[in-house]
């Protein structure tokens, strides 16, 4: 039987070198431009593609695929680069009422981003521009293609991962995280979600995250360049681990954070992990997804109370997930308040019509159990009893 991982042929190619030049034959330009340009994120591409090759366990079209991913990265930089030199504006471009939804995955997040995208005053960043930044800004036959490659990256995905949909339905035209925002720093917490690279994750807990929040708003403001807006709402569970951070390159934004008992989150979150590698990976250790994430969310979830102030002072909203699905309308509205977001029947009108349009299980029921992630529920309860209570969970 043919073994199910990449042969280092294939792993071969996940080098920074070589991904640096896949980059420059699609996009051209000197060496010399391109060597200025990944400079500066050299050192975290090659900690990922080291944790890629020798422990993500690729299949041979895994391998393919994190390649052309990375490789997207780099001509992302390049042409977002490009659009900048020539409308320097945008590097200075201000970001109108930034609010920031986070929280444990799982927690709710996707639902309330989903529902704030329908207020008319809002702008919800979609999944095909946040992978193509500067052709969004650029408009014309380049947002076209950008559209329909978008839609093409969400198929293959179905093809490799036909669970997903159930869990974390993608499409091009609608609001997604804004993890798509750092991922051309290489110092993002996803790659830790979607392959096993245990030393990256180690390297990745030790460096300064300043760097990947200022690429975050320098394509947060080729977007707005495109399409201005009154209030822009963006989503991520991974802010989660680095809101100080986060408030340092947003000094006006405005966090609102959902809770939800760890006990039904993580192993939601370990079956979504386990399907999102097992799209490029041969071999899955769900006990290790396990450990892992219970591991990571306690240190997120170590101290958090309610109300508390960041470091900066911004302002943070906490809400419950059960509050949400059981007033949604209730909750947009209060979220509204908090932010200074007009609320008003029209806008009510398109919440209650996206609700009604996208019931729970749309995309089949995601199956899971805690166990065959190697999670005591009893143990979990325990784990975080201190959290729990400090928001009644």
């Amino acid at each position: 039987m043919p073994s199910p991982f990449a042969e280092h042929e294939h792993l071969a190619r996940l080098t920074p070198e070589k991904i640096i030049d896949a980059a420059g034959i699609e996009i051209g330009g000197s060496g010399q431009e391109r060597s200025h340009d990944t400079e500066h994120i050299l050192p975290a591409l090659r900690q990922l593609t080291a944790a890629l090759q020798s422990e993500a366990r690729l299949t041979v079209s895994g391998a393919a695929a994190v390649g052309k991913a990375l490789t997207d990265q780099l001509v992302t930089r390049s042409r977002v680069n490009e659009l900048i030199r020539r409308n320097p504006e945008i590097a200075q471009q201000q970001i109108p009422g930034p609010v920031f939804i986070t929280g444990i995955f799982r927690s709710g997040t996707t639902l309330l981003q989903n529902l704030m995208a329908e207020i008319p005053a809002v702008r919800a960043p979609r999944l095909w521009e946040m992978l193509a930044p500067a052709a969004a800004a650029a408009g014309g036959p380049e947002r076209s293609a950008a559209v329909k490659a978008a839609e093409e990256y969400v198929a293959e995905y179905y093809e490799k991962a036909p669970l997903f949909k159930a869990i974390h339905p993608l499409d091009a035209h609608r609001p997604e995280e804004c993890h798509r925002l750092t991922g051309g720093t290489f110092r993002a917490d996803i790659y830790a979600l979607r392959y096993r690279v245990p030393s990256y994750v180690a390297w990745l807990r030790e460096q300064d995250m300043r760097p990947s929040y200022a690429y975050h708003r320098t394509l947060l403001g080729c977007l707005l360049r495109a399409e201005p807006a009154e209030h822009v709402v963006l989503k991520c569970p991974s802010h989660m681990w680095h809101l100080n951070t986060l408030a340092q390159v947003y000094p006006q934004a405005r966090i609102v954070r959902l809770h939800r008992d760890p006990k039904a989150c993580l192993p939601s979150l370990c079956s979504l992990t386990g399907v999102v590698r097992g799209a490029r990976s041969g071999e899955v250790d769900k006990r290790e997804i396990g450990a892992y994430w219970a591991g990571h969310v306690g240190r997120a979830l170590a101290g958090t109370r309610p109300a508390e102030a960041l470091e900066s002072g911004l302002p943070v909203l906490d809400l419950r997930y059960s509050d949400l699905v059981s007033d949604p309308v209730g909750t947009v509205a209060r979220v509204c308040r908090f932010a200074g977001i007009a609320w008003s029947p029209a806008a009510e009108d398109r919440v209650r019509g996206f609700l009604a349009g996208n019931p729970k299980d749309k995309h089949g029921k995601h199956s899971y159990s805690a166990e065959e992630f190697g999670l005591d529920p009893r143990e979990l309860d325990e784990r975080f009893a201190a959290y729990r209570r400090a928001f009644d969970l």
